[in-house]
């Protein structure tokens, strides 16, 4: 059996799991039909489709949903509305987005791949 100190010595060396410290849930409405996903960043994961890219593009405008764009696409005038929202935190700080688009295309050129599951 292993002596206490040692066993207290041997935890001190072993680091603590942290919770991420960007976490969101991810939702998109259309229609009838509803969507979400979990998103989690530092390390990137959840069930996200592409958590790396999402949380390089959310890392790019420091969480700030409103900075997405990706300003890389052509658009039809189709009007077939998107609203999608996000909550949880970015570093630590709490964030909240909500926005409505005319049509999937122009939600995915305003967010990137953040909403695109």
């Amino acid at each position: 059996m292993a002596p206490l100190p040692l066993l207290a010595a041997l935890a001190a060396l072993v680091p603590a799991a942290a919770a991420p410290e960007s976490t969101f849930v991810l939702s998109t409405f259309r229609g009838d039909t509803i969507q979400t996903a979990t998103l989690t960043c530092d390390p990137a994961g959840g069930l996200h489709p592409s958590p790396d890219a999402a949380c390089l593009a959310l890392s790019d405008v420091d969480g700030q949903f409103s900075g997405l764009s990706t300003g890389e696409a052509l658009c039809t005038l189709e009007y077939d509305p998107v609203i999608v929202r996000a909550s949880g935190t970015w570093r630590g700080e709490a964030r909240v987005f909500e926005a409505e688009f005319p049509n999937p295309c122009v939600m995915r050129a305003e967010t990137g791949p953040v909403f695109d599951f």
